[in-house]
């Protein structure tokens, strides 16, 4: 295992690549961890030193003392930039809630910033009409009511727990196979994120970026969501691009809230020719 200490919080990643490469720090979405990034992981550790980040509460990583914010995470993960990678900035990579951060980060920290993927990332902070009704009120419950009766049914609860993510989050015709779809339903199950889980659903909404993202449009960027994603709702990409005239967007059909796992192949071909387009070419269009 691999940690670092940025402001005196431990933060746990997965590393691969050359280290003399340029950094390319992945950014996992709520109630995830690095594995979320961990398709992407064998195609960028070919030309990139990859850092797929466990955020504070997640994974492996022990939670902040302090509650979360969007604000917080961008400036911790801002640090983890300039102790890695002192000398050049970074191509950031962030899924869902590691989307805003992502943007959140660059509209902070635009120098550290080269390039940016963005996957079904979260915009306004407002979930779908789906996840308000019938995720997000059960992660309330088990934050404040009753965690420790939660831990207890967990057990009982995985069936339930299939049936609600399944709709919420991927695909009926997506590729995704059952075992990442096993390891995806267990981060997001894991029982002692249930405090960072309900900070985070505050936090994204207190994180809304509409009428913000003018400062960063210059930097080059690909979006790649899911045609059918009923977690962050696609009228956040409406948004994306009416802020950002000259944003690469794509939308993927039979996918959800998941492209690098529903669709892996289309979604690693976008972004290996996003990122081999010259810096040059691409900042004359921008």
């Amino acid at each position: 295992m691999t940690f670092y200490t940025i402001k005196g919080q431990q933060i746990h990643v997965k590393e691969e690549g050359n280290p003399h490469n340029q950094l390319a720090l992945l950014i996992h979405g709520w109630s995830s961890s690095w594995f979320a990034m961990s398709p992407l992981l064998p195609m960028l550790k070919r030309r990139f030193r990859c850092i797929a980040v466990d955020l504070p509460g997640y994974g492996q990583s022990p939670p902040s003392p302090e509650p979360e914010s969007m604000v917080h995470y961008a400036d911790l993960m801002a640090e983890l930039i300039r102790q890695v990678s002192p000398k050049q900035p970074a191509v950031i990579v962030g899924h869902s809630m590691g989307g805003m951060i992502t943007l959140t980060l660059t509209l902070r920290h635009p120098e550290l910033v080269e390039r940016i993927i963005l996957l079904c990332p979260t915009i306004s902070g407002h979930l779908s009409l789906f996840m308000n009704l019938f995720i997000s009120p059960g992660i309330l419950v088990e934050r404040f009511v009753a965690p420790r009766i939660s831990r207890a049914l967990q057990p009982y609860l995985t069936g339930l727990t299939d049936q609600l993510m399944r709709p919420a989050s991927l695909s009926e015709r997506g590729g995704i196979t059952q075992a990442d779809y096993e390891r995806l339903r267990t981060d997001a199950r894991n029982p002692n994120q249930s405090r960072v889980r309900a900070q985070c659903f505050w936090a994204m909404r207190e994180g809304d970026l509409r009428g913000q993202l003018e400062p960063i449009v210059d930097v080059p960027s690909l979006v790649i969501w899911g045609m059918e994603d009923n977690t962050v709702p696609l009228k956040d990409a409406s948004v994306l691009a009416d802020e950002w005239p000259h944003l690469d967007l794509r939308i993927l059909p039979r996918v959800s809230h998941w492209p690098q796992f529903e669709a892996p192949e289309i979604t690693r071909r976008y972004i290996k020719a996003f990122l081999g387009k010259p810096l040059k070419l691409i900042q004359a269009v921008f």
